[in-house]
């Protein structure tokens, strides 16, 4: 796992960061209970990189230091941290790929899954981001 400022990172936050942050966290038996927590970390962060967000990176990927100050590029990364340790949290509970599965037949027995879909994203997470996440808009014109 590379971990964000370093270069082709795929991880906001260290694996020991991630057991620090889900220490004071309630409900995180799935992460107290994980073997690859870097597995986890780097699921998650692919997930949140499909969001549009708005934060100014530069080269490589960092966090631009000539848009926001020091202090809210270390806000902005915090954030990030943190949104990513729930997302990776979420992903264990739910197991998402697992629970796309509408129909399963087994020799003639065919059983309808429940049309509940999980949530892509974890509330908690997009809680997190929520001032940062660019939401489509459309436009009306008469």
């Amino acid at each position: 796992m590379i971990v964000y400022p370093d270069e082709n990172y795929n991880s906001w936050i260290s694996e020991d960061n991630a057991f620090e942050y889900f220490e004071n966290r309630l409900n995180s038996d799935a992460w107290d209970s994980l073997t690859n927590g870097q597995a986890a970390l780097i699921t998650a962060f692919h997930s949140l990189a499909e969001l549009n967000l708005d934060i100014v990176f530069v080269e490589a990927g960092i966090i631009s230091t000539d848009v926001y100050s020091t202090s809210e590029v270390e806000t902005i990364l915090q954030d990030l941290q943190f949104a990513q340790c729930e997302q990776a949290l979420h992903e264990l509970n739910t197991d998402l790929d697992t629970q796309q599965i509408v129909n399963l037949s087994l020799i003639g027995l065919s059983v309808k899954m429940p049309d509940k879909k999980p949530e892509r994203f974890s509330p908690r997470a997009m809680a997190i981001l929520r001032s940062y996440v660019i939401a489509p808009s459309v436009t009306r014109y008469r």
